[in-house]
């Protein structure tokens, strides 16, 4: 998995039941299917594990130590 998934999930998460009010409440049989999408998207979105690479890892110790240094 490249990095630049994360930005992508980060905005996927901002989906929320709030979201889906405006769904009319004529249709409920409409409400109930955009609920159970959004449920489904939310167990996905938790079943996906983000990893860095070695060299973006190594650059985070990298600047922590010179922060340290700094200090």
């Amino acid at each position: 998995m490249s990095n630049f998934t994360l930005s992508v999930l980060s905005n996927l998460c901002l989906v929320t039941a709030s979201d889906i009010s405006h769904v009319p409440q004529e249709h409920p049989q409409l409400r109930q299917e955009v609920e159970d999408n959004l449920e489904n998207v939310k167990s996905t979105l938790n079943s996906i594990h983000y990893t860095p690479r070695k060299a973006t890892l190594q650059l985070i110790f990298d600047y922590a130590a010179n922060k340290e240094k700094q200090d």
